[in-house]
């Protein structure tokens, strides 16, 4: 087993420049990979199966932000400690922490989706959708409750392996796996007809191929990492619970946000706000993949070189992944408003002219959100790979649950309409001040001097 690293771009050592550009590239990639292929599935249901079929589909996104909101913390948590353990050279003590967590979650995944398919009328109620449309939700459900399986196995490989290294290994599975994704629904949904059960068969078959071409890693004769059946260590596994816990608030939240803004445009605008808010809810997904593209980089980049102790590589690493959520933030915004019309089209159906309607209306209020939340989850990535697990999970909780929750039922009282979804962008907008304030306290020279560095 080789312990040297694969390219002159390490993260402790490499050109600043060079290295981020060389582990955010396939992040990014990789995370677009994964939002264009839910995305082409949200066209497809949308464009073939109608409005009721896209918010079936939608609504069950709170179940399985929970779940990965699991999975996520996990990973993320478990990584940035072997991302340390890496760069301090404990190639055993990573190989360990990864084959907990892998274990951990495939157990967690196993334990709750039987129950789930088996109580899933009462699941659809507590999601808050009409009973209408519980059939279309049973199709869905049943086949991509098997793809979560393979799909949760990869994401906790993936975030390993780039641990490791090997940002590309993951960059070409999770590729993969979303063109052979868009290409099934091409075929189930488009050719075939078989409906939105299709477009569940799609993601399953995909999952499948990328979980079995990323595990080709094992067996690369280049790993650090191994997969055995470890001595369990609950105060290290639950170390990397807690310091990722963070990112289980950002997946869980979404969920639950989600959920509560269902309830409100539910008595609002019924099953056709619901599909209005889906393409918001896509967009917005966009984004955060574009900006997880470079977080999800900065976890190693930052992880490892606190690990070697090398804050000026942290201070440079930070500086220039700022420069590129400005530039990218700046974009988006005007690329929204250039191509609006055209962008919810995409997704709804030409009849659908009240939920284009009311997709529109809803952009029109929520688009400073992309102003401010790729420095959240930036600032929440650093307090993370400085193990400031407690700050981490503040920021994390205030931009992703108690502010946009509290403000969207504060709002839909005082305002008439949908002016509730003023809640977004406030939210976002008061989560940045509490996150800048944090990441000064804890700003790199401070944060080593205080950790004994």
């Amino acid at each position: 087993m080789s312990h040297a690293t694969s390219s002159t771009t390490s993260p402790d050592s490499g050109p600043i420049v060079a290295t981020f550009f060389r582990f955010v590239i396939p992040s990014t990639l990789s995370l677009l990979a994964i939002s264009t292929a839910s995305v082409v599935d949200g066209f497809f249901v949308g464009n073939y199966l109608g409005a009721d079929a896209l918010a079936a589909v939608n609504l069950l996104m709170p179940y399985f932000a929970l779940l990965f909101g699991i999975a996520l913390m996990l990973a993320v948590g478990g990584s940035v400690k072997a991302s340390i353990y890496i760069g301090e050279k404990k190639y055993q003590a990573a190989s360990s922490l990864f084959s907990q967590i892998f274990l951990s979650v495939l157990a967690i995944i196993l334990l709750v989706t039987p129950v789930a398919m088996l109580f899933s009328d009462y699941l659809f109620a507590a999601l808050g959708a009409d009973a209408s449309i519980y059939p279309l939700m049973q199709s869905y459900f049943e086949v991509f409750c098997f793809a979560t399986i393979m799909q949760l196995s990869c994401l906790v490989m993936y975030y390993f392996i780039r641990a490791d290294n090997k940002p590309e290994l993951g960059m070409r599975a999770l590729m993969l796996g979303a063109f052979i994704n868009v290409a099934l629904d091409a075929i189930f949904i488009g050719q075939l007809g078989w409906g939105i059960e299709g477009a569940a068969w799609a993601t399953l078959i995909a999952q499948t191929i990328q979980l079995a071409y990323i595990s080709t890693y094992f067996f690369s004769g280049s790993n650090n990492l191994r997969l055995f059946l470890p001595e369990f260590n609950p105060k290290e596994l639950s170390f990397s619970a807690f310091n990722g816990f963070s990112e289980f608030i950002n997946e869980f939240s979404i969920g639950l946000v989600i959920l509560v803004f269902h309830w409100v445009i539910s008595r609002e605008s019924g099953v056709e706000g619901i599909a209005a808010f889906s393409v918001v809810n896509y967009l917005i997904y966009i984004s955060l993949m574009v900006y997880y593209g470079i977080i999800d980089a900065m976890h190693v980049l930052l992880g490892q070189n606190f690990g070697a102790r090398r804050i000026d590589r942290v201070k440079g690493f930070m500086t220039i992944a700022a420069v590129a959520i400005t530039v990218l933030s700046v974009a988006l915004v005007i690329m929204l408003f250039v191509f609006e019309s055209r962008i919810v089209g995409f997704f709804l159906e030409e009849d659908a002219q009240q939920a284009q309607q009311l997709a529109q209306d809803f952009l029109h209020i929520i688009w400073p959100i992309f102003l401010f939340n790729g420095f959240n989850v930036l600032i929440s990535a650093y307090l993370t790979s400085a193990e400031q697990a407690l700050y981490s999970t503040i920021v994390a909780t205030l931009r992703s649950l108690i502010l946009p929750i509290g403000f969207v039922l504060l709002f839909s009282l005082m305002l008439p309409g949908i002016g509730f979804l003023y809640a977004v962008p406030v939210a976002e907008a008061l989560a940045f001040l509490f996150a800048f304030i944090f990441f000064i306290y804890q700003r790199p020279a401070v944060h080593v001097e205080r950790t004994g560095g």
